[in-house]
């Protein structure tokens, strides 16, 4: 069971995309990659491990929080990260397809 400080922090792995440029997800652990929803490990393709990572929820990554990267994580399982102008289109939106499951 976790406690406050557990919540508030979380190791990760930062795999990138071979083939969309920009294109990242975190995983608590290498389990994770594996365990991605079908349809975003086609359009990920390939990927290369680039680093491991100590979240904190104050730390401040490119595009978003360490809050919220851990949020996305506990969630679903994974945080997906992309260009802005590519969000809306080619890869689902995992976090409405979630809800819609409930």
């Amino acid at each position: 069971m976790n406690n406050q400080s557990d919540e508030n922090k979380m190791n990760c792995i930062v795999y990138k995309s071979l083939l969309r440029d920009e294109t990242y997800v975190f995983v608590e652990n290498e389990e994770g990659l594996q365990e991605l929803p079908e349809e975003l490990t086609r359009a990920m393709g390939k990927t290369e491990k680039v680093m491991e990572l100590s979240l904190t929820a104050e730390r401040q990554l490119a595009r978003c929080s360490g809050q919220e990267v851990m949020n996305s994580i506990r969630e679903q399982g994974f945080h997906l990260q992309m260009p802005e102008k590519m969000h809306s289109k080619n890869i689902p939106d995992y976090k409405q397809t979630l809800r819609e499951k409930e």
